[in-house]
């Protein structure tokens, strides 16, 4: 009776080992994990040059930078420098974490503003003072000043 009862938690704990063996092996979805830091952030207040809680609330680029930062990546920290080292994309190929540009002056203008694109159309953005940090679709009231799109590139990403 031992051995039977012995036998399947011997093999549930082989199972259990070779399960985090795998995980470990697996590639970390750093955009997703940019997204959920974002997400953490909602609701948050837009503080001018405020890249943390701590520093009570976010700029744009602030909270691209913080949930980027969350997922092993540093980035540039202003929105324009932030566009300057992104690898350029298409609307296409946007992915959960990429980066969405805008400027105030339109489309051709000096990029001022930059969203976090989450999936499913939506960006998440902390974009004016009085306006906490929310999840808002693509295609809003920016669409109209949109510069482009950028992705972060290959050669920032961590080893896992």
């Amino acid at each position: 009776m031992k051995t039977r009862r012995t036998v399947p938690i011997a093999f549930a704990a082989l199972l259990m080992v070779a399960a985090a063996g795998l995980a470990a092996c697996m590639p970390i979805d750093r955009g997703a994990t940019a997204v959920e830091a974002a997400r953490e952030q909602m609701g948050q207040p837009y503080v001018s040059g405020g890249e943390s809680r701590t520093e009570g609330g976010f700029d744009c680029s602030g909270l691209t930078y913080y949930a980027w930062k969350q997922a092993g990546v540093t980035l540039p920290r202003t929105s324009a420098a932030q566009y300057t080292w992104s690898k350029r994309i298409s609307k296409a190929s946007l992915q959960p974490g990429d980066f969405v540009f805008y400027s105030s002056t339109g489309p051709t203008g000096t990029v001022s503003h930059v969203a976090l694109y989450a999936g499913d159309g939506k960006i998440i953005q902390a974009h004016k003072p009085g306006a906490p940090i929310d999840e808002v679709k693509l295609d809003g009231y920016w669409t109209g000043h949109l510069v482009g799109y950028g992705r972060v590139p290959a050669s920032a990403l961590p080893d896992n």
